[in-house]
């Protein structure tokens, strides 16, 4: 039997922050509650909350992935020795196409009641000011926007998995639901309507049941077949070359998780070079090493089409530095 899922409410927060299309950080009424959320194993204690950020946390929407406004690898690199005394390079900041990225933003705050522009962000990437209501805010948690998270667990990263709801939606704080009752409310919340205007794709994972997934890929595939934002822009599944970094930055619509594996993949590889001396100039970095995406992990996943269990390496081509996926995203789910 599965975990019953718990309503929270709590305060939304924007100004000063990063956020993007799938992520929000909210500040929970009862902190004590939320902080007793388990993680996929079942262990408690892993929702981490930020001091610095006025006892909030990160909620992130289950089930979604919209496109980066901020990225920086994190990968791990052994070397047996550093052949070089070259500085080490950097991560970088980066990001997808922006109006897209941004748009995930906008248009996830906005279902929340807090207006964004493009004028209101920094170019650091984070937002100097929102509008509420008529009320324009720019300083730090002093919004004063009531939303609602539906949530059963963390992920490994101590973010809530959450589906966010506005603040007037009729669910009272600490109600538990079953997953059945959930599923009758998955068509209302934020997590659907982003996949419904093809603001986000989808990004599954095992711990999701069958039912949400379903509910939730009758919005995906809606957004596929009227040509919704990021699914009229994408170019993974008719393929796309990627000689450089700054083309899958600021040109190449894709699945966020491929985006994200590629910089790992480059940030692995621009380490190796660094440690043995090699070229690590700006245009040398700028090289995206496509054929080396598999080096950082071919991981299984379920192909909901076939009812096969897959590597990613079979629904996703490599030649050169062309890139193809083989099946939509909605159709793929994540075994870890």
């Amino acid at each position: 039997m599965s975990r019953p899922f718990r309503v929270f409410r709590g305060q939304l927060y924007a100004v000063g922050l990063k956020p993007d299309g799938d992520t929000i950080s909210f500040k929970p009424h009862d902190p004590a509650a939320l902080a007793a959320l388990p993680d996929d194993e079942g262990t408690v204690g892993k929702v981490v909350g930020d001091p610095t950020v006025n006892g909030a946390v990160s909620v992130r929407l289950q089930g979604i992935d919209a496109l980066e406004t901020h990225y920086q690898p994190a990968v791990t690199v052994n070397v047996s020795a550093v052949n070089t005394t070259a500085p080490k390079p950097s991560a970088g900041n980066h990001h997808q196409p922006t109006a897209l990225a941004r748009g995930a933003a906008h248009a996830l705050l906005g279902m929340l009641g807090v207006t964004v522009t493009d004028a209101d962000w920094h170019s650091w990437g984070y937002l100097r000011r929102v509008t509420v209501g008529e009320r324009v805010v720019t300083e730090k948690y002093t919004e004063g926007v009531e939303v609602v998270v539906v949530s059963d667990a963390c992920d490994r990263n101590g973010r809530v998995l959450g589906w966010v709801f506005p603040g007037a939606y009729n669910l009272t704080e600490g109600t538990l639901l079953s997953e059945d009752a959930l599923t009758d409310l998955v068509k209302d919340s934020v997590n659907s309507e982003l996949l419904n205007q093809g603001h986000a794709y989808p990004y599954y994972f095992f711990t999701l049941s069958n039912a949400l997934r379903n509910r939730l890929s009758i919005f995906a595939r809606s957004a596929v077949r009227h040509n919704r934002g990021v699914q009229a822009a994408d170019v993974s599944e008719a393929g796309v070359s990627l000689p450089t970094v700054s083309a899958l930055n600021d040109s190449a619509v894709i699945w966020p998780y491929l985006f994200r594996k590629l910089l790992r993949s480059w940030r692995m590889e621009a380490l190796r070079t660094w440690a043995a001396g090699g070229d690590v100039s700006a245009a040398a970095l700028d090289r995206l090493p496509v054929d080396k995406l598999f080096e950082s992990g071919d991981p299984y996943l379920y192909n909901a089409r076939t009812k096969d269990f897959v590597r990613l390496s079979e629904v996703v081509t490599v030649q050169g530095d062309t890139l193809r996926m083989l099946v939509p995203p909605h159709e793929l789910v994540f075994l870890a």
